[in-house]
């Protein structure tokens, strides 16, 4: 297993949606590669105490596939397959994850009631381009709530496909909480997902998963612009990539 981190740089614009301003000292931090985690490849050496010190907001897994990992206000919690939310010790490891030190550049109160598709699809004519990188917190109340959470694998591990198959779905009605998640473009597939990733945890810190469908009822959506990405390879090279705002 090759880990593979990732820094993106991070546009820190006017909050309600000034032009981004790129900031050289903020960046997304990405451990490992959504390619990898697919293949099977589910143990990391990366610490949750590593991965803290490069951001306070962000999503992904632990190791063996064990739950899902949400991280809000510098606070990493553990989602796991039977429901159960645990704030993660610092000597946990992860296979995948990103993480950012949060700094919103466009901020929405919304009132409409919409499900994921609509919510992505509000998002997508909002953002300046699909060609960027963005981190996106969707905060406030929910009418329903569709998530997920994988068993923990054990070796020799199967691909993610196959592994998602034993995972559990959770439905949440009328809850308080935040979603976390990241749009990446597609020029950046081969890195991570492209289009939209969500992880929702509730006010109270009971419950969560990685979302499959919700229903807005009242929330307030920020949105970190970032503009281009380097990728730090394990041999200590690196990839750098701009986007384009076109």
């Amino acid at each position: 297993f090759t880990t593979i981190l990732m820094i993106l740089v991070l546009g820190a614009g006017t909050v309600y949606g000034a032009s981004p301003q790129i900031k050289s000292d903020t960046s997304i931090f990405q451990v490992s590669t959504l390619n990898s985690l697919s293949a099977g490849n589910f143990d990391g050496n990366w610490t949750v105490g590593e991965l803290r010190t490069h951001g306070d907001t962000g999503i992904g897994t632990f190791n063996g596939l064990d739950g899902e990992m949400i991280e809000l206000n510098d606070n990493i919690y553990q989602i796991k397959s039977n429901g159960t939310v645990y704030l993660v010790n610092d000597s946990a490891n992860t296979p995948f994850a990103m993480t950012v030190p949060f700094k919103a550049d466009k901020i929405f109160i919304l009132n409409s009631s919409m499900n994921l598709t609509q919510l992505e699809q509000f998002l997508n004519a909002t953002v300046p381009s699909k060609n960027m990188f963005y981190s996106i917190k969707v905060i406030g109340t929910f009418d329903y709530v569709k998530a997920r959470s994988p068993q923990k694998q054990n070796q020799p591990y199967p691909d993610l496909t196959t592994a998602l198959k034993n995972q559990t779905i959770f439905n949440f009605n009328n809850i308080t909480g935040t979603m976390v998640g990241f749009w990446c473009p597609q020029y950046a597939s081969d890195v991570n997902l492209n289009g939209y990733h969500f992880h929702f945890i509730s006010e109270d810190k009971n419950s969560g998963g990685h979302v499959i469908d919700c229903q807005l009822k009242g929330v307030i959506i920020e949105i970190d612009y970032i503009p281009g990405d380097s990728v730090l390879l394990s041999n200590g090279s690196v990839l750098n990539v701009n986007s384009s705002s076109n």
